[in-house]
């Protein structure tokens, strides 16, 4: 069970929002053993950047990639695309096994990305697909055309 409050800081005490909440969270967890870790909250990627990654940049890399020459079978949904670009371009965790060595490798993941760090996340995709696809991403908010006049 992981329980999460948030709060801060003012003259060295902590202040808890929904305090009600976490004393009864508290109460269930009679004579157990807890671990508290306090962690500064860091803003994650916002739903305006998860937008603009899902609506513009996964379909243009999609149809680039097809483009390319990639099968259309093998990339045809967008959760494909985005594990292929998750896994070029976002930290991959290594899980070490210290009694046998082994080393498991846990897929990368953007769901915790600050939103610095999707910005850097895009550009990277931005700047790969402009040299290795020839295909350009709109930034967000950019004007686009579909139909020529």
């Amino acid at each position: 069970m992981n329980l999460v409050y948030f709060g801060s800081v003012k003259d060295g005490a902590l202040k808890i929002r929904n305090r009600n909440a976490l004393a009864l969270d508290l109460l269930s967890l009679e004579g157990k053993e807890i671990e508290i870790r306090i962690v500064k909250k860091k803003k994650t990627r916002s739903n305006n950047q998860n937008r603009y990654y899902w609506g513009v940049i996964i379909p243009i890399v999609k149809q680039g990639l097809i483009d390319a020459g990639y099968p259309r079978e093998k990339i045809s949904n967008s959760e494909v695309v985005h594990d292929i670009l998750k896994n070029m371009f976002c930290e991959k965790e290594e899980l070490i096994n210290y009694d046998t060595g082994e080393i498991l490798i846990l897929s990368p993941s953007t769901t915790s990305n600050s939103t610095t760090q999707m910005m850097d996340y895009f550009e990277d995709i931005k700047r790969w697909c402009a040299e290795n696809l020839g295909i350009y991403i709109p930034d967000p908010n950019e004007q686009t055309s579909l139909f020529e006049h």
